[in-house]
């Protein structure tokens, strides 16, 4: 097999991968998105996905808007935010996630900190463990609007089990959703 065979076996592995996310998301009403459009027509009305996107509705559906915020932009507006930064330091990673972080953070003095919070994690973290922040930073501000049976706690373990079957799949379709 040559490279070219190979790089188009990832792709096609990665849009699998993403397809499965997006799909599962949808079905557990965490997210309904189409990664290339911010808003998607609901089922629970009678609408489908095909009407949807033929135009050709027998009756109106409504919509729901995805706004989800990059890691990065969590940390600028923390940083902006004296609330939210203060808000963000008082939660810690173990009170949301059940993995551990794959990072390593240390204090102002250069000792390890064992337990970080939120903010920390958007500031010194991998792009797995800010990714899994944002996610559930943006769940449990309403960017990402969740059914009335699943919590921001419930998603952030949805998104754990993502991320230990593929990273880098759950990082593309999170990254997919940031409108800012």
């Amino acid at each position: 097999m040559n490279v070219v065979d190979k790089k188009t076996e990832n792709s096609q592995d990665a849009v699998s991968n993403r397809r499965k996310f997006l799909l599962k998301g949808s079905a557990a009403a965490l997210i309904v998105s189409l990664p290339s459009k911010a808003t998607w027509a609901t089922t629970a009305n009678g609408c489908t996905v095909s009407g949807n996107l033929s135009g050709n509705l027998s009756q109106a559906c409504s919509t729901t808007t995805i706004a989800g915020v990059s890691p990065a932009t969590w940390l600028v507006d923390a940083k902006n935010d004296q609330n939210l930064k203060d808000s963000l330091q008082a939660v810690k990673w173990d009170t949301v996630f059940s993995i551990s972080t794959t990072g390593t953070y240390t204090n102002s003095g250069g000792g390890v900190v064992s337990r970080p919070n939120l903010f920390r994690v958007l500031w010194q973290g991998s792009d797995i463990d800010k990714s899994l922040v944002a996610g559930y930073l943006n769940a449990y501000y309403g960017n990402y609007p969740l059914s009335s049976e699943v919590t921001p706690e419930m998603y952030a373990s949805m998104l754990e089990e993502e991320a230990m079957n593929n990273q880098g799949a759950l990082m593309d379709a999170l990254s997919q959703t940031y409108t800012r």
